[in-house]
């Protein structure tokens, strides 16, 4: 399996062709005992429908060592509990939290996601943020989920939003309705071309409001770097009449 936005080459491949949409559920359950899918992070067989094998999914690491409350942000001073940033700074979110390290198997799976469009692993992906959310309890109780969004024109050269991909994965396991609640009102630059100090310009402004209401709300994303995005999107929320805004991802990077 490719993570470069190449042709997948492992037999879970399979799952991303015409042929398997063709199919449906049933017809995917018999490929899957015809021609087992192999562990994305492994390449080792997996059992049924899974895209990670059990000893990988085990292995996937959270985040470790001190970190801001705020941003979780690895701080290099443990009896500090905020970074630069969110003790210098009003946050447009509230609390940010993350499954565990982008430079991991996390990584990988959002890279297979995104460059690979592999379905079964935005439904794993949104497994693990659900089992997080329930067994941490990091957020006070979420009214809605939403997502950031895309311009119309990078969703249609992608073919699919990955964290809306995400938020109606985890709507549906935690039972909370997800609403498109944000708009991308201009094309910007790709935020991995530009250092730290020009992300927050780069996005000022780029997002509003389209369905306005009160309580809190949860944005997902994939990958939470330096919060600029999901701050731009935050702030964008509590204009529009949001009390609260907290964010998921499933990486930090």
């Amino acid at each position: 399996m490719t993570t470069n936005g190449g042709t997948p080459t492992s037999s879970f491949g399979w799952r991303n062709t015409s042929f398997r949409n063709a199919l449906g559920k049933w017809g995917e359950g018999v490929l899957s005992l015809l021609f087992p899918p192999s562990c994305v992070l492994c390449d080792r067989p997996c059992e049924g429908l899974e895209p990670v094998c059990p000893d990988c999914a085990a292995q996937l690491p959270q985040l470790e060592g001190p970190r801001c409350y705020i941003c979780q942000e690895e701080l290099t001073d443990p009896s500090l509990d905020l970074c630069a940033i969110c003790g210098t700074r009003q946050r447009g979110f509230d609390l940010a939290r993350a499954l565990g390290p982008y430079d991991s198997g996390w990584g990988t799976l959002i890279r297979e996601l995104k460059f690979n469009k592999e379905p079964a692993i935005a439904r794993f992906l949104a497994s693990k943020l659900a089992e997080y959310v329930q067994r941490e309890k990091p957020f006070e109780n979420i009214d809605i989920i939403t997502y950031v969004p895309m311009t119309e024109a990078d969703r249609r050269a992608r073919g699919f939003n990955q964290a809306q991909m995400l938020t109606r994965g985890l709507g549906r396991k935690l039972g909370l309705p997800v609403r498109k609640l944000l708009a991308k009102a201009r094309q910007t630059k790709a935020q991995v071309d530009l250092p730290a100090s020009e992300r927050r310009k780069n996005l000022r402004g780029a997002f509003e409001v389209v369905t306005s209401g009160q309580g809190a709300v949860l944005i997902v994303d994939d990958i939470f770097t330096t919060g600029s995005t999901v701050d731009e999107c935050a702030r964008a929320l509590k204009i529009g009449g949001y009390a609260r805004v907290y964010v998921l991802t499933v990486a930090r990077a």
